[in-house]
């Protein structure tokens, strides 16, 4: 009955991974940024690493936001919200909001939700394998000292989370 339950979860988060929309009908509100590797903003597209967009949804109140990250042959790297982008190095950028990076071949990697900068809730990674790792974090901070991973068949391993770095 487990593995049933189980199984029907990590459906579930494989379904809801796929139904996830992009953003659309922004508008873009800056120059393409390019960063290198170390995250540092460069001038040239042939020193990136990556390109950003910075765009806003919506108007008054209703007014967010977002960045789209694309690798430098155009396939998406990541998306999300976002409070503050440091144009010089990305990583002091503070995101906010729902939070999606993609491997270079477009398939999801990591999903979760940042407030005001810090991982909240839970993050999901979906694994080369099939598997699914899950982390659940707190106001930035990890609410346990382990990671799970459900894999394709069924079975559910603990790990510690100084593999997760591995993974990432």
């Amino acid at each position: 009955m487990k593995r049933l339950l189980l199984l029907s979860v990590m459906a579930m988060l494989t379904m809801v991974s796929f139904g996830r929309k992009h953003v659309e009908n922004a508008t873009i509100v800056a120059d393409t940024i390019f960063y290198a590797a170390n995250k540092m903003s460069v001038v040239s597209s042939s020193d990136a690493s990556y390109y950003r967009l910075l765009m806003t949804v919506g108007q008054g109140m209703n007014k967010k936001d977002f960045f789209q990250d694309y690798y430098m042959d155009g396939t998406l790297k990541a998306e999300g919200g976002y409070n503050f982008v440091d144009l010089g190095n990305d990583a002091n950028t503070v995101i906010d909001g729902e939070f999606t990076t993609y491997y270079p071949n477009g398939r999801e990697k990591w999903h979760g939700q940042f407030v005001n900068g810090k991982r909240h809730g839970y993050f999901t990674m979906q694994m080369r394998d099939g598997g699914v790792a899950v982390v659940q974090y707190n106001n930035g901070v990890n609410v346990h000292n382990y990671f799970t991973v459900t894999r394709a068949d069924g079975s559910i391993e603990k790990h510690s989370l100084d593999e997760l770095k591995a993974l990432m």
